[in-house]
């Protein structure tokens, strides 16, 4: 749940002076994402490669400005109310040298037709942090601004899960009410609920609620808690009141960007049948009753114009006309895909089992080549390969043996196991004689960032200091001697151990060949060597 820039005259301007909010980039708000769900239903949208994109509550530019270091063919423009935040971002796009991504201090009540059509129009975070007539003004500005096939994006607190969200910031924002200090604001909302949830009885549902969310308030960065959880004014929805208001511009709903297909069988047969007796036409309808069952507390909902014919009807077929990716991991120790039983992979969404030879080939793959997509049709090749000469069922019948490939890869995608993808990103995993990192994940490093951007336009953590100069070195001028020589010289400068300096100046460094290979393989699964 990210909360805007300061956008609205109703709030007060200097909070998000005082407090900046951290900047990063949302996956789920790229344009080839967007690009490839309304695939799904049949629409065709602007390529990533040449489009036109605007984000309303830019912050720092910080989601927009990687997109435009990747697609220089393609136009991005930013808007905030925060002249601080917008400061930062222009620092970061001169220092970068990117002549295609524009950022204005301006209001979102002050957007118009002026400002031109977009084929993807973004607004995390803002629609459920600003007053009604606001979340009206960006409704308007989708209807006014988007691009005839275009695709709008719009994130919420959704109901019923906001509900317990609602109940700590409620007696959070009670017990600071006095207190003007952002500082103890944070600390003293996170010491009511630590006090709450252990003095609650240990039984209870309340009990439970209360420990939940105080593990939750916990685990988020003081900023986001005092910009997301202590803001006067937040409102979650329901999915259809949301739908229902776009309606009103002239709006119907596409998908969820998170979650962009439902399937009822990959749910609990109770579950499956009350989805099934749910026409696929209506889409947002089953979404909203698996809410109901999930307790969903926030969405990521894409919107088109009324008047786009789409397609309900989303078969496994469909993962043909893509590139997959997939962090797939095995559990510890080697497998046969022919070998007989189930094998259970390990992704960012969970465990993932199968018991089909063709499909245990086709996540090794994956997984061994992430972070780099394979079209479908190479990744059969591939995971075929694997099987190269298999008896029995594989070699007598390979086409229903694909088919039955696509459906585990399709309830893969849908689970979020894997990704689809139309333009995969211009990475690498091997390592050139100068590798060279992502430009603006080397920028956010010099800037003592510790959450950089990598390819796939995700936050990838950097909290260590010589972990981040090491990124910033990996400029494309280095060979792998020239790094080990220049981090073993920035360990001399350093306020280092004894030791440490010991070590370098007698001629055994600290840092070895060994270790820079090593963290530049690193790099190379984290997504942030460029091709």
């Amino acid at each position: 749940m990210h909360p805007p820039m300061a956008v609205t005259p109703d709030q007060e301007p200097s909070a998000y002076e005082r407090v900046a909010y951290p900047g990063q980039a949302f996956g789920q708000s790229h344009p080839d994402h967007l690009a490839m769900v309304a695939s799904l239903y049949g629409m065709k949208t602007a390529p990533v490669s040449r489009c036109r994109v605007l984000e309303l509550g830019c912050g720092d530019g910080s989601n927009l400005v990687p997109m435009a270091y990747q697609w220089r063919d393609s136009s991005f423009v930013g808007i905030d109310r925060s002249a601080r935040a917008i400061e930062t971002g222009i620092g970061a796009i001169t220092e970068l040298g990117l002549r295609n991504v524009e950022l204005r201090q301006l209001d979102i009540l002050n957007v118009t037709p002026d400002l031109g059509r977009f084929d993807y129009v973004i607004a995390h975070g803002v629609y459920s942090w600003v007053p009604s007539g606001v979340r009206e003004k960006i409704l308007e500005i989708f209807d006014a601004n988007l691009a005839d096939y275009g695709v709008a994006y719009l994130s919420y607190n959704s109901y019923p899960g906001a509900y317990l969200t609602d109940l700590a910031r409620g007696m959070m924002l009670f017990h600071v009410r006095d207190q003007p200090d952002p500082r103890q604001k944070i600390d003293q909302s996170r010491g009511l609920l630590a006090f709450l949830a252990d003095a609650s009885p240990g039984d209870t549902i309340y009990g439970m609620v209360l420990r939940a969310q105080r593990e939750r308030v916990r685990a988020k960065a003081d900023t986001v808690v005092f910009h997301d959880d202590l803001a006067k004014e937040v409102t979650a929805f329901f999915l259809y009141q949301v739908v229902e208001g776009a309606a009103r511009h002239g709006l119907q709903y596409l998908a969820d960007a998170s979650s962009p297909v439902v399937e009822p069988r990959m749910h609990p047969a109770p579950v499956a049948r009350m989805l099934d007796q749910i026409p696929e036409r209506e889409l947002a309808v089953r979404e909203q009753y698996l809410d109901f069952v999930t307790g969903r507390g926030f969405r990521n909902t894409l919107l088109c114009r009324a008047n786009v014919e789409l397609r309900r009807s989303v078969s496994p077929a469909c993962v043909k006309n893509y590139h997959l990716a997939g962090r797939v991991d095995l559990a510890p120790g080697t497998i046969d895909p022919l070998s007989s039983g189930t094998v259970e992979f390990n992704t960012a969404a969970g465990s993932l089992p199968t018991d089909h030879p063709l499909s245990k080939a086709a996540l090794l793959h994956l997984g061994e080549v992430w972070p780099r997509a394979a079209p479908f049709h190479d990744l059969v090749e591939q995971a075929l390969a694997r099987l190269a000469g298999a008896a029995g069922p594989l070699a007598d019948a390979r086409d229903e043996q694909v088919e039955a490939l696509t459906t585990v890869l399709f309830r893969a995608f849908a689970a979020r196991h894997v990704s689809l993808l139309l333009h995969p990103p211009p990475l690498t995993t091997a390592i050139s004689e100068r590798p060279e990192a992502s430009a603006v994940a080397r920028y956010q490093a010099r800037t003592a960032s510790s959450t950089v951007t990598n390819l796939c336009h995700g936050a990838v953590s950097m909290e260590d200091d010589l972990v981040r100069r090491f990124l910033v070195l990996v400029d494309g001028t280095r060979t792998v001697e020239q790094l080990v020589a220049d981090l073993n010289v920035g360990l001399l400068r350093d306020n280092r151990t004894d030791t440490e300096r010991s070590e370098a100046e007698s001629g055994h460094p600290s840092v070895t060949r060994e270790s820079v290979e090593r963290n530049l393989a690193m790099l190379a699964r984290l997504g942030l060597l460029v091709a």
